[in-house]
């Protein structure tokens, strides 16, 4: 019995150690054919353009943490293979914590360099909503420590930016600060900077070719386009909604109606609150009292905005209110339609 038992245990074991064997040589083949198929990876970037994006790693982050958050952040396609080029070429250590201006158009060797050879940027990212007027990008930006009160608004009325072509018959800079997400450097920030970037942006987004040919076959001037566009963000909540109420508002204007618009007259109001007690606040903002469209943007829309301003929707509607709940526009072809919809969605 003894003999017997001693040959099953050696068997074992010499199954275990051609286990082992197999396997070694196997991931010793996978290891030596790494390099076709992994260098033609590392030189390689996932997309051949792509925005740039803030990439953030913190302190402590470790090059496996690092590997994986990458691939999450769409910035390299294979976390392990990226760890496996930290690892390669001894760069684990190096990876300094800090936020980087990376893409997806850049190589997994690029990024690693980045991480690697102080490429952090002190940068940070501020966003702009649609919808804002030039008092509340000041009063964004002065509470984010990026300028003095009031900064911003002075230089935006007393700055020159009539280098750019589409300004020279705008009626002001409101309407064509582009909302839009920035990497700003809080060290070296100005205004003045910031208002041509958002300028740029504008030109960039806005004035394509198409945008531009749609405007001229108008035969309304951009100026009149920004600012229906501003009135449109206002009024519209939802997308689809946009083109609709800016082809109203075109149709009334066109008709010699006055555009009825509440939403040009809180401009110059502090509040919504004033806005009952002052219908007849004597103002060229005031479109209930006078005909035609406001002296200029009332705040600065977003590009959907300037779709449905550009390209609007010819219908047979001459009212709109927005319901209460979900800011879902309702629309009528008539007074009394439209005050039916006032009782059914207002009251």
């Amino acid at each position: 019995m003894p003999p017997r038992r001693r040959k099953r245990i050696v068997k074992k074991r010499s199954d275990k150690l051609i286990a082992i064997f197999v396997i070694g040589v196997i991931a010793l083949f996978a290891i030596k054919n790494i390099p076709t198929g992994y260098t033609h990876w590392t030189e390689t970037p996932l997309l051949e353009e792509s925005e740039i994006i803030t990439f953030e790693i913190e302190s402590g982050d470790r090059g496996k943490t690092v590997a994986e958050n990458l691939e999450t952040a769409e910035l390299i396609s294979n976390d392990l293979l990226f760890y496996w080029y930290l690892r390669s070429n001894e760069l684990g250590s190096s990876i300094q914590a800090g936020r980087y201006r990376l893409s997806s158009s850049m190589t997994p060797i690029e990024i690693a360099e980045a991480i690697t050879q102080g490429g952090a940027t002190g940068e940070i990212v501020i966003t702009i909503p649609e919808g804002w007027e030039i008092k509340d990008i000041d009063d964004f930006l002065y509470n984010q420590g990026l300028i003095e009160d009031d900064d911003f608004l002075n230089c935006a009325q007393t700055c020159d930016f009539s280098d750019w072509w589409f300004m020279e018959n705008a009626s002001s800079l409101e309407g064509y600060l582009f909302p839009d997400t920035y990497f700003v450097d809080p060290t070296s920030f100005d205004s003045e900077s910031f208002i041509h970037r958002q300028l740029q942006t504008f030109e960039t987004k806005v004035l394509t070719e198409e945008n531009l040919a749609a405007i001229e076959a108008s035969g309304r001037t951009l100026d009149e386009h920004v600012i229906m566009a501003s009135i449109v963000e206002f009024e519209a909540l939802w997308d689809e909604d946009r083109p609709i109420i800016a082809g109203i508002f075109w149709k009334r204007d066109d008709n010699d109606w006055g555009l009825g618009s509440d939403a040009t007259l809180l401009y110059v109001l502090d509040s919504v609150d004033e806005l009952d007690y002052n219908l007849d606040l004597d103002s060229p903002y005031n479109t209930r009292k006078y005909r035609g469209l406001p002296p200029t943007a009332i705040n600065n829309p977003g590009l959907d905005s300037f779709d449905g301003a550009i390209y609007p929707e010819d219908t047979s509607y001459w009212f709109f209110l927005a319901d209460l709940e979900t800011g879902k526009a309702h629309y009528a072809a008539t007074n009394d339609e439209h005050n039916e919809n006032k009782a059914i969605w207002l009251y």
